[in-house]
């Protein structure tokens, strides 16, 4: 009993159903509701007789025919206006993905501020950085990495570029007539060179820091006799963990530990600010150093590099204002070589 009651609901409840969605159909489509009610006319007409005209009937057919192909046209028009729709959406969609994506690619291209975690990073800023530079500015510890790539890549843009304008550098490095300077920076780098994890050369030497210093010095000096560059050079009495280099449109500060990221700002959108920062900063600092060493040695060396001998060496830092007795103790052939043979430390 209760089976067949059940049943009985169910079938009752189907044709409510499909009664249902047929009057929400109508609504959306009022044009169904003229056709149905057309065709059903045509329908009763044609089977109870009550129009004997062929006429009559067939205009009535046609009308209904009519509608129906009105109607069918519209849904067609619909159909296209969405696929149209459809088509538009897409092509937006997609102008907004590449939009981002030419924004993200922008800002991982060209930061204003950014970290550069590897070595090959930090080398191609500093590629960048000299591809519109005219001068440079640097304060560290030894300036291995500056006599050895920085001061050779602004030799060269000057004689590319030359015009009879020469090119400018500023350097502040360790003093290495302080011994006691010189041996802590010694002992720290020595400290990084024992890590597991480090890269770093394990020679580190208090002589070796004041030879390294040294060639910096000699370096400078031998490209301002041979290239279109005005190098000024002055000497600190403290080190600093960090180093900074300066461009017309870059600061780049490393640090002494290859594991630290570098930061690099660039002279755009709301960095200058920071950019004017660091530059007011080293200009001031720099100022403020008395310049014990002379500009220029008026020592003439040889523009051929393997003719420079130990002499000169001495003469040229003798000149500009190295103590002797700093220079007696150092191997000058040493300084030659770092000078003038200069290793990039970090390729």
């Amino acid at each position: 009993m209760t089976t067949r009651h059940q049943n009985s609901r169910a079938a009752s409840h189907v044709p409510a159903g499909r009664t249902a969605r047929l009057l929400r159909g109508l609504r959306r489509d009022p044009e169904q509701l003229v056709i149905l009610i057309a065709a059903a006319t045509v329908a009763i007409l044609g089977a109870t007789d009550m129009v004997n005209d062929v006429k009559t009937l067939l205009a009535a057919t046609l009308a209904t025919l009519a509608i129906l192909g009105f109607s069918l046209f519209k849904q067609s028009m619909r159909q296209e206006d969405n696929d149209r729709r459809v088509v538009e959406l897409v092509r937006s969609v997609n102008l907004v993905e590449k939009g981002v994506g030419e924004v993200e690619h922008a800002l991982t291209i060209t930061p204003s501020v950014g970290e550069l975690t590897t070595l090959a990073s930090r080398q191609k800023a500093f590629e960048a950085a000299m591809a519109s530079a005219d001068m440079w500015q640097f304060r560290g510890g030894t300036g291995s990495f500056t006599r050895a790539w920085t001061l050779p890549q602004l030799a060269a843009r000057a004689r590319e570029n030359s015009t009879g304008t020469h090119w400018r550098a500023q350097l502040q490095i360790l003093d290495p007539q302080n011994t006691t300077r010189c041996r802590e920076y010694d002992e720290y780098r020595a400290k990084l060179s024992r890590r597991p994890e480090s890269a770093l050369p394990a020679t580190w030497t208090t002589e070796f820091v004041q030879t390294s210093c040294l060639a910096t010095i000699f370096a400078a000096q031998w490209h301002q006799q041979h290239e279109f560059l005005v190098i000024e050079i002055r000497l600190r009495s403290e080190f600093s963990t960090l180093r900074h280099d300066i461009s017309p449109d870059s600061v780049i500060i490393t640090n002494e530990d290859n594991q630290f990221p570098a930061l690099h700002i660039r002279r755009l959108g709301g960095a200058s600010a920071l950019y004017h920062a660091y530059r007011a900063d080293f200009d001031l600092s720099f100022t403020s150093l008395k310049p014990v060493l002379k500009a220029k040695s008026d020592v003439r060396v040889p523009a051929d590099k393997s003719k420079v001998t130990e002499d000169d060496v001495f003469r040229v830092l003798r000149d500009v204002g190295i103590a002797e007795q700093t220079l007696d103790r150092l191997p000058l052939d040493s300084i030659r070589e770092l000078a003038l043979n200069p290793t990039n430390p970090y390729r």
